[in-house]
């Protein structure tokens, strides 16, 4: 059986067989059957009306189910942590982040709140942003990233190629940015070899990656 599907519908088996035996015992007993229908549809109100946030819990719960944005595996951010899915269940969602914390957090919160997936797809863009001294020459710094983006062998050259673009004039730094597709398995790993490549590269071609600088003018009186 599907492991995000598992935990719920135990759950709901559990809370069946024990509300189909509580029935049957009190039938037993001899309590008549439509006496105890309605003592449980007053039940079902007053529980409903006083757990409203519960049943929210619940309802999102099955609403991840049903349009399954996550599934147990995944690496996910729901805005208030981080983590990958362990559980999904009736009434929470359980994850453990990259501390190895396992973390509980309500359905509906999960469910309410913008979800990032970043276990959903086999490949993922890499955005990585360098700066660089104002008298650097920008197109042998474009060509010279672009041939270290194409010879990293994890890039990939599908969907799009390895693309380098001049991005902003900033005050201390002319700013470019290195983008290209990497399989989506072992992501900081290969970010982190990308950017010392990238490191390297400029070091050896003697370009500055310059600190924060203010020019300061002195007027005399």
């Amino acid at each position: 059986m599907d492991a995000t599907l598992r935990p719920v519908l135990a759950s709901i088996v559990f809370y069946i067989i024990v509300a189909m035996t509580l029935y049957a015992t009190l039938v037993k007993l001899g309590v008549p059957p439509t006496s105890l229908i309605a003592v449980f549809g007053a039940a079902g109100l007053a529980i409903g009306l006083a757990l409203k946030d519960t049943l929210s819990n619940i309802a999102s719960g099955l609403m991840l189910l049903a349009l399954r944005p996550v599934a147990v595996g995944e690496f996910i951010d729901t805005g208030s942590a981080i983590g990958t899915v362990e559980e999904i269940g009736l009434f929470s969602t359980t994850m453990k982040n990259i501390e190895g914390v396992y973390i509980y957090i309500p359905n509906s919160q999960v469910w309410a709140g913008r979800l990032q997936n970043f276990g959903r797809h086999q490949i993922r863009k890499a955005l990585i942003d360098i700066g660089v001294a104002y008298d650097s020459d920008l197109t042998k710094v474009q060509a010279g990233l672009l041939d270290v983006l194409s010879q990293t062998p994890d890039v990939l050259t599908d969907p799009t190629p390895p693309e380098v673009y001049v991005m902003t004039f900033a005050d201390s730094s002319i700013n470019l940015s290195c983008r290209c597709w990497l399989p989506a398995d072992n992501w900081l790993a290969r970010t982190s070899d990308l950017r010392m490549a990238i490191k390297q590269h400029l070091d050896d071609a003697g370009v500055e990656i310059p600190f924060p600088q203010r020019v300061i003018h002195m007027r005399k009186e």
